[in-house]
């Protein structure tokens, strides 16, 4: 118990000395990077801007990674550096006496005659031995300290303030992580259970993702009335539309929604919304990871009606069209659990 306390103890130093550092550069790195893309709107491609505000999630995954592992000597490794915080003690080799104020130091037999293991200068009487056995010098040997509590039987103090901050977080993480890893596979088995498209609107499909050039085997479904498009599944993707999709405005609008979540496919934006979860769990203490997912979910959705755009070469705003007449029959938004592993 004392080695799990000592060691919480210690991780909690290295993570306090390393999220409050975060906070403040985070917090700079993030008003920056929104006030560019903010400046930027307008005047260069969404998807740059897309690329730009991710670096704040590479900041996020890089800095503790480089901070455990630095790439160079120069990397500052003083004493309140987290390297120096995780430098896990030396196995000891001798021992101090805790009445003694001298400090435990390493101690060698003198050459000019060899260690017996007995002291020598003390006399021997009624078959005791007077000296002090020692192992060959002084190494090794754990002084009997009389009157002092058993390691067993000492009373172990609190965790210091640093180590209950880490255990907070350990403990939120955990929960939150636990409880989007269930809304996920409870995504997954309701989406086992929606009914695949029919040969018309798979050839469609093939269609469209032949003109997209995405490779791979895509799959189509078709979800209940009303259910806005979304694809999920990094491996093996799954586009979603509402059934009443194609019979209410026919292949065109069927096709557009089909070039939008293949672009998603195409831009690997899957992965990037796998990432954009794992780093709110981890950061769930930062508000201001809301703030940049809310960026990145709405320029994700611009990048991808660009890279349509330049695949079917229709006007913008017929594209536009489109797209706002479909909104109008998506009255059901995609559960929660589905943006765990998808987008709309």
């Amino acid at each position: 118990m004392e080695w799990i306390m000592i060691h919480v103890n210690t991780m909690g130093k290295a993570f306090v000395g390393l999220t409050l550092p975060m906070l403040l550069t985070s917090a700079v790195l993030i008003g920056v990077v929104l006030l560019v893309e903010s400046v930027l709107r307008g005047r260069i491609r969404a998807g740059l801007r897309y690329w730009l505000v991710t670096c704040v999630l590479a900041y996020l995954v890089l800095i503790p990674l480089l901070s455990l592992n630095p790439p160079s000597t120069h990397w500052p490794t003083g004493g309140g550096s987290p390297i120096a915080i995780l430098r896990i003690w030396e196995p000891q080799t001798a021992y101090a006496d805790p009445t003694s104020s001298t400090p435990a130091c390493h101690t060698h037999a003198p050459l000019s005659r060899p260690a017996t293991g007995q002291t020598g200068s003390s006399p021997v009487s009624n078959g005791t031995a007077g000296s002090s056995q020692t192992t060959l010098g002084g190494i090794g040997e754990r002084p009997r300290t009389s009157g002092l509590p058993d390691a067993t039987s000492r009373v172990l103090g609190p965790f210091s303030w640093q180590g209950a901050v880490f255990l907070l977080w350990l403990a939120g993480a955990a929960t939150i992580g636990v409880v989007l890893l269930g809304r996920a596979m409870a995504a997954c088995r309701r989406l086992d259970r929606v009914p695949a498209a029919n040969n018309l609107m798979n050839d469609i499909l093939f269609y469209c993702r032949k003109r997209m050039g995405v490779q791979g085997t895509v799959r189509l479904k078709v979800g209940p009335a009303g259910t806005r498009p979304a694809v999920c599944g990094l491996f093996r993707p799954v586009i979603i539309v509402p059934r009443n999709l194609a019979p209410t405005f026919g292949s065109r609008h069927l096709r557009d929604v089909l070039f939008h979540e293949l672009a998603h496919i195409k831009r690997h934006d899957l992965w990037v919304n796998l990432a954009q979860n794992v780093l709110q769990v981890l950061y769930f203490y930062n508000p201001l990871i809301l703030v940049v997912n809310a960026a990145i979910r709405r320029l994700r959705e611009e990048a991808a009606d660009e890279k349509v755009l330049e695949t079917i070469g229709d006007p913008d705003h017929l594209y536009t069209q489109r797209l706002a007449e479909i909104e109008t029959i998506t009255i059901q938004d995609p559960p929660p659990s589905l943006y765990l592993i998808g987008v709309a």
